[in-house]
């Protein structure tokens, strides 16, 4: 496991309203079936099936989508925000879906739990730009996120940005820049489904770009995929 320094400071800032009555009836009903607790972070990806990691759904329509179009794969949505997290939870019901499940932690305390070489996708779509320049230290895509991502990540596994914030976007390729074992594949949101949030970011004149990475295969190696 990695050695991955405790961190205070958090990618998010928890401004939330209390769940209503029917969203607390609705987690309580689902969340024993459905959502992965801690001291099972460390079997994610143990399992024969490949799995995606999501981190920062938000109201999970992406998540969904995706895991509706790809039941091959295990869909793990990754959480603060308890709104999000039961909407979630009440899509993979009404779906019937058995390839997604939920997690509420920061990202940071999840990683550090999960084995090297576990996981075959990681997507983070579009976290919080903490567009001034006295907030950017509270970015959640830069170095040490970044060295979790790549050790989690099997050989050829994937780690697909995409934000709406132009400046971030440059940021975030700089800082996958350096680390040597992820190497950048190509622009393009490929399979990524459109969302009701992006449509509304293109009527502001705020066009999403997404970047794909690729895990190395490590030198010395030959015999990883």
């Amino acid at each position: 496991m990695s050695g991955f320094p405790l961190r205070e400071i958090r990618s998010y800032a928890r401004r939330e309203r209390p769940l209503g009555g029917a969203a607390l009836a609705a987690r309580e009903r689902l969340w024993g079936r459905l959502a992965v607790p801690e001291n099972d972070w460390h079997r994610l990806g143990a399992g024969p099936r490949d799995v995606v990691l999501d981190i920062g759904f938000g109201d999970g329509e992406s998540l969904l989508t995706q895991a509706a179009g790809d039941a091959a794969r295990d869909y793990v949505g990754v959480e603060v925000y308890r709104a999000g997290l039961v909407k979630v939870l009440r899509g993979i019901e009404q779906a019937g879906l058995t390839n997604v499940r939920v997690v509420e932690a920061d990202a940071h305390d999840l990683l550090r739990k999960i084995g090297d070489r576990r996981v075959s996708a990681v997507q983070v779509f579009f976290p919080d730009p903490w567009p001034k320049t006295r907030h950017h230290k509270r970015r959640l895509v830069q170095g040490p996120f970044l060295a979790e991502v790549a050790r989690i990540l099997r050989p050829g596994g994937m780690l697909h940005l995409a934000t709406d914030w132009a400046p971030y976007a440059d940021a975030m390729q700089d800082a996958v820049a350096s680390v040597p074992s992820l190497v950048f594949h190509e622009d393009g949101r490929a399979e990524r489904p459109w969302t009701r949030f992006e449509r509304r970011g293109l009527k502001l004149g705020q066009p999403a770009r997404d970047l794909r990475f690729l895990r190395a295969v490590d030198a010395g190696a030959p015999n990883e995929p």
